[in-house]
């Protein structure tokens, strides 16, 4: 009796579904997640550090099927949890998203089929 239980809980370890995958983060900046659907561009990535704070522009494609939609959901969701504070941002701007955390701005500008990431000091002439 004890094999046969020991089978059963063999066989349900192997056709458990797989736990999600982990969390990606941007190679540049691991301090922001990597949305399901995109994959970073390693040659659409600037990084300068400065005096002042760093400056980094990232670039991520859409997977086939992916929208940018979705992203910018999932942006909206995870970003308040790390820190990230967003902003409101003008009608005519519904393609990007800013936030601000710890004296840094992030604009997510979202086009058809790319996500780029701008990161930089945040101006102390900020208007809202």
């Amino acid at each position: 009796m004890r094999q046969l239980s020991y089978i059963f809980f063999v066989a349900a370890l192997a056709f458990a579904p797989a736990s999600a995958a982990p969390a990606q983060y941007l190679s540049a900046a691991p301090d922001i997640p990597l949305a399901e659907g995109l994959q970073e561009l390693p040659e659409g990535t600037l990084v300068f550090d400065k005096p002042q704070g760093r400056i980094l522009q990232m670039t991520a494609a859409q997977a086939a099927g992916a929208s940018a939609q979705t992203a910018r959901q999932f942006y909206r969701a995870s970003l308040p949890n790390l820190g990230w504070e967003m902003r409101k941002s003008k009608p005519q701007d519904s393609n990007i998203l800013t936030f601000t955390r710890k004296g840094e701005t992030l604009q997510l500008t979202f086009s058809a089929d790319l996500v780029i990431f701008d990161l930089t000091p945040q101006s102390p002439y900020f208007e809202d």
